[in-house]
């Protein structure tokens, strides 16, 4: 049984040594000795270990579900190799420590990720999300029920800084950050709008737009059951 870290990591540095296995993922030798020691890596050392050998994250993880999609015989080796960059090609989404409101509430603001949830690259191009500026954020409030809940899950693109009319914007304006459609008009002026009937729009003029900042757009969203 390979119950811990360290001795999956063994099992995949096999007969090479400590110091070529440490090289070949590039992670320094004297970090590489402390995992096979029993220290606990982060989530991006992990990814990036599975990524270069070729094994499932779960796997390394946790020791949960196949080593390696690799085992499957009746895959043609080329299709294997293929389908195996794919699996792992992660890319580690960071969660910040930002909720946004779909409220009128004010919230707090730290830039310091909380923790980072693994996406599959592939996933996130897909959608036309640029992996690289991928965040995660916390919706608080319910003026955009029954769209986005308290609580739900936001990823977003934080690359996206122009408005496209009728989309979910993330938005900063003054010490708020706000989760709203957003329409431009005609006179230069945009609209906040709020997907919850209850919550009236919300208009800033065109001279005050240069004190809105749209942090991006919330390209898709999550919630538990």
């Amino acid at each position: 049984m390979n119950d811990t870290f360290a001795e999956r990591l063994k099992v995949l540095i096999g007969n090479q040594s400590a110091n070529a296995f440490a090289r070949e993922v590039d992670i320094g030798e004297s970090l590489m000795r402390k995992y096979l020691a029993g220290a606990t890596p982060g989530i991006d050392k992990v990814a990036q270990i599975a990524k270069v050998k070729g094994v499932a994250l779960d796997w390394l993880i946790n020791g949960e579900g196949e080593m390696s999609t690799v085992e499957l015989p009746q895959l043609p080796q080329r299709v294997q190799a293929t389908e195996l960059e794919a699996k792992s090609e992660f890319t580690l989404v960071p969660r910040l420590d930002v909720q946004a409101s779909a409220g009128a509430g004010r919230v707090t603001i730290g830039e310091d990720p909380l923790e980072y949830l693994a996406f599959q690259s592939t996933w996130l191009r897909s959608r036309n999300i640029n992996p690289a500026f991928a965040r995660i954020l916390t919706a608080r409030g319910d003026s955009m029920e029954e769209t986005i809940r308290d609580g739900d899950v936001l990823l977003v693109d934080t690359s996206v800084n122009r408005i496209r009319d009728n989309t979910i914007y993330v938005i900063v304006y003054g010490d708020m950050v706000l989760v709203k459609r957003v329409h431009g008009r005609l006179n230069g002026s945009l609209q906040l709008i709020s997907d919850n009937p209850r919550y009236p729009a919300e208009e800033v003029s065109a001279g005050e737009i240069e004190q809105l900042h749209v942090a991006g757009r919330v390209m898709w969203f999550g919630r538990s059951i």
